[in-house]
């Protein structure tokens, strides 16, 4: 068969682009002091200090990975603290141990190649492809399971720091990390509406404080009295779980236990469908929520402000 040759080379210009990124990708992770920082930023780097003397690197390389790192997409900087992206964790999590199976089953792999064109090869194929669990992009970054709670409010923050339309969030915690998150997105211009949990009246806001630092205590004033209408903001409403919808499409969903109020786990969606549904679910708490609670919140907080100030550090 005639190959046919692609127009004023415009097809293999963009695969030598693609190849290069790639390649890219491939020689910066193929450094073992960026992959051990890129590991390390999987739980946040919050001290430079702390990491250099980690890894046993000098200032300059470390800064040098680093940045490669960051041009890459695969760790951002976010309040002081060094993470990773959606698509680095997507790495992290998944790409990088399946690329470390394949390798180890090298041998298992060569099977396959030998059984070409044979009538066992689908056969042998799926399980050995099964056994490995390589994950496609596709799959990644359709659904992936959070386990344990930090894990889940960093992805959120994440999530919203990198939102550019919309915000809608449905939570039975008074997180003051989520919530600094969703104030800068309203600062950046994004529509941002937040719907909390009454049960999350009788536990952590009876409290003020000890759950809130000073600092946050004063942003929410500033940010009910003059950034926005607290009325298009905020709402009250007994919630059966938590979940946030970004930019339409990605979505956070936390399951709980009930019996106790723990954490289970969360699972993180990238799908325009999914999130169309919880976002019809939305608009009908939204409709049906309580606005007055949130007034009686401000109002809370700043009396304890006119009174005694809050403790500096957070109780989440």
């Amino acid at each position: 068969m005639a190959r046919v040759k692609p127009k004023n080379g415009k097809g293999t210009h963009i695969i030598n682009g693609k190849l290069a990124e790639l390649a890219n990708l491939y020689r910066v992770l193929g450094n073992i002091d960026t992959l051990k920082l890129f590991y390390l930023a999987g739980t946040g780097i919050e001290n430079s200090s702390y990491a250099i003397e980690e890894l046993d690197i000098s200032q300059k390389r470390y800064y040098s990975r680093m940045k490669n790192l960051l041009d890459l997409d695969l760790v951002k900087k976010v309040n002081g603290v060094y993470r990773q992206t959606a698509v680095g964790r997507i790495f992290y999590e998944r790409h990088i141990p399946a690329m470390k199976r394949t390798f180890d089953a090298r041998e298992e792999l060569e099977l396959i190649v030998y059984l070409e064109g044979t009538e066992i090869e689908n056969g042998v194929r799926k399980r050995i492809l099964d056994e490995l669990k390589i994950p496609s992009f596709e799959e990644s970054s359709k659904i992936r399971i959070i386990d344990n709670y930090e894990s889940m409010v960093i992805d959120v923050i994440d999530i919203c720091d990198e939102a550019k339309e919309s915000i809608l969030m449905a939570s039975n915690y008074f997180d003051v990390r989520v919530m600094e998150g969703a104030f800068r997105a309203v600062d950046r211009g994004v529509t941002t509406k937040v719907i909390m949990g009454k049960r999350s009246l009788s536990s952590k806001l009876q409290n003020l404080r000890t759950m809130l630092s000073l600092t946050f205590a004063k942003t929410m004033i500033n940010f009910a009295s003059k950034t926005v209408n607290l009325k298009e903001f905020m709402r009250f409403i007994d919630l059966p779980y938590s979940f946030c919808i970004v930019d339409g499409h990605h979505s956070i969903i936390e399951f709980y236990n009930p019996l106790n109020e723990s954490f289970i786990f969360a699972l993180s969606t990238d799908d325009r469908k999914i999130g169309e549904k919880l976002t019809k679910f939305y608009e009908t708490l939204w409709n049906a929520g309580d606005f007055n609670a949130a007034l009686e919140v401000v109002t809370s907080i700043g009396n304890k402000l006119n009174g005694e100030a809050p403790q500096q550090d957070s109780e989440l």
